[in-house]
């Protein structure tokens, strides 16, 4: 039995629910179940060949849905775009920035999110943040952590540091590095393409100078791009990840569907109205002027086959929403759950341990009321999460 919340089950544990969908983008399993054994999956399918197996208690939750734990691949642990000029707040205090972090990290994981891969904060939080978590001092999810991003002294990256030339760029990857990151993260270009063409501010040097000492580290790196002569750069560089990619061109999809590096596919930042009255005031027209063209592009890449995860940017809480975008964009409901679980694992590089209710792989559960197969937007209603065996959160279901 548990005894507490976060405490491990002493015996095989059965959940059970209405359906299971298992982040495969295998079709869902009506009557569905799972049986975890301490921190692990045992078996997942249906309910009534697994109710046969040894198991101590069941945990039925009715009609909802099962699925994998949600995993968010670009998040900001201190950013939080419900404030107002949200992007100049991340010249806060630290310790302001540390509290902000704490208190959204349990609105990702009441929000499904197992996992968040956290692409930049400001003087090593997340490191701070990450060590909470796994020693139970703060719930949150378990976190891939980037530490300081990297940007030229003359480009964009709120999140960002300063470091211009290689040996510069090298000296701050090391000390990321001795920080204890898990990946590295270079700000290439702005956010938005604007009337000229897309600035790459690092040079191509500088990139592949960073990817070659990520590499060389035993690290990923990733780059925040949206397009222009950067994004050839680090392809050429052999990125591990771009992040957004609005701008990216055929050609360049085409290329990037060829390689190693995978995408990950931010909506909200130019699709969610809420989030863009957030931003500095001189930033909103701009974002609201190409927000047709990048839902373009964004369609593009959904139907090009390309691996793709997906995040937040912040959105603490909203991942469902960034699915939800997805869909209107022309992903299959299953697709956008499977952007949100087995794909994102790739991207973190733990596609053997994360995102799918298979054999062995870490007991990250989540329970909706609802199936986001039929309406994506169940992924809003979350009402019981277990991470690595450890229930984190358990809402009455409906109908008790």
């Amino acid at each position: 039995m548990i005894t507490a919340e976060g405490k491990l089950f002493s015996g095989p544990v059965i959940i059970r629910g209405g359906c299971l969908i298992d982040g495969t983008g295998a079709a869902p399993i009506k009557d569905g179940a799972v049986l975890v054994d301490g921190a692990r999956i045992v078996a997942a399918g249906f309910a009534g060949e697994l109710m046969t197996m040894p198991h101590t208690e069941v945990i039925d939750r009715g009609e909802e849905t099962i699925l994998p734990g949600l995993i968010d691949c670009h998040n900001h642990l201190s950013m939080d775009p419900s404030l107002p000029d949200y992007l100049n707040r991340m010249t806060d205090p630290i310790a302001e920035q540390t509290l902000r972090a704490a208190m959204l990290m349990r609105v990702d994981l009441e929000s499904g999110v197992t996992t968040a891969r956290c692409c930049g904060d400001k003087e090593f939080l997340d490191i701070h943040c990450r060590r909470a978590v796994e020693d139970a001092r703060l719930p949150g999810p378990r976190l891939l952590v980037a530490t300081r991003g990297i940007k030229a002294t003359h480009g964009h990256g709120f999140v960002g540091y300063p470091f211009d030339g290689p040996e510069a760029i090298v000296r701050a990857i090391r000390e990321n590095v001795r920080a204890g990151a898990d990946l590295i993260k270079l700000f290439i270009t702005g956010t938005l393409k604007g009337k000229g063409p897309i600035i790459s501010y690092p040079s191509r040097e500088e990139i592949r100078t960073a990817a070659d000492e990520a590499h060389r580290a035993g690290l990923p790196i990733t780059t925040h791009c949206v397009g222009g002569p950067g994004l050839d750069w680090a392809l050429e560089a052999g990125m591990d990840a771009i992040e957004h990619g609005y701008h990216i061109t055929d050609d360049q999809l085409d290329r990037l569907c060829s390689s190693q590096t995978r995408l990950v596919l931010t909506p909200s930042p130019i699709l969610s109205l809420e989030r863009i009255q957030n931003l500095p005031p001189a930033a909103i027209a701009g974002h609201l002027a190409e927000r047709d063209e990048i839902r373009g592009r964004v369609s593009a890449i959904l139907r090009s086959g390309v691996a793709y995860g997906l995040g937040t940017d912040g959105m603490h809480g909203r991942l469902a929403q960034e699915a939800a975008f997805l869909v209107e964009m022309g992903a299959a409901p299953l697709q956008a759950v499977m952007a949100a679980t087995l794909s994102g694992a790739g991207v973190c590089g733990l596609s053997d341990e994360l995102g799918s209710l298979e054999p062995g792989k870490s007991a990250d559960i989540i329970c909706v009321a609802g199936n986001p197969a039929e309406d994506i937007t169940s992924l809003e209603h979350v009402t019981w999460v277990m991470k690595g065996g450890r229930i984190m959160k358990a809402m009455e279901r409906e109908g008790k």
